[in-house]
């Protein structure tokens, strides 16, 4: 019984996981962590017809310290989060082209600010589904001051 519930169960489950691609590493950023993308070709939301769901992420380095994390869209914070050293966070897929992440890092050292906007901007939906076709970044760092 258990062997015919993991072959009608594993199919399902492999179609799910074809479907989205990534994470994709976008940058890294020095002290807090990388930043990444990913693709779902068949999900939703859609920027426009024939683009793919697109969302961020970012994976806090192990060595780093407590962050704040930040993704806006047109000025607008849409999620504010606490990173912790070592954790990853995946951000949810926006029906928009552009999409920032600030960070801030406070430690006795001083603060260091990070910005990463990203811009999905091609009308080709397998685009942003290949790691290496990534979107365009513009990246700042501020350092400790």
């Amino acid at each position: 019984m258990l062997g015919a519930t993991i072959v009608v169960l594993s199919p399902a489950a492999s179609a799910r996981q074809a479907r989205a691609k990534g994470p994709f590493l976008l940058t890294a950023l020095p002290s807090l962590g990388t930043v990444t993308w990913r693709c779902d070709p068949t999900g939703r939301p859609r920027v426009r017809p024939g683009l793919p769901a697109l969302g961020l992420g970012f994976h806090a380095f192990s060595a780093s310290a407590n962050l704040k994390l930040q993704l806006r869209v047109a000025g607008k914070v849409i999620r504010s989060l606490r990173v912790s050293p070592g954790e990853s966070v995946t951000l949810p897929y926006l029906a928009v082209p552009v999409q920032r992440i600030d960070l801030v890092q406070l430690t006795e050292a001083g603060t260091l600010r990070a910005s990463v906007r990203v811009e999905f901007a091609s009308p080709s939906v397998a685009t942003y589904c290949y790691g290496y076709l990534p979107p365009r970044i513009d990246v700042h760092v501020s350092p400790r001051g």
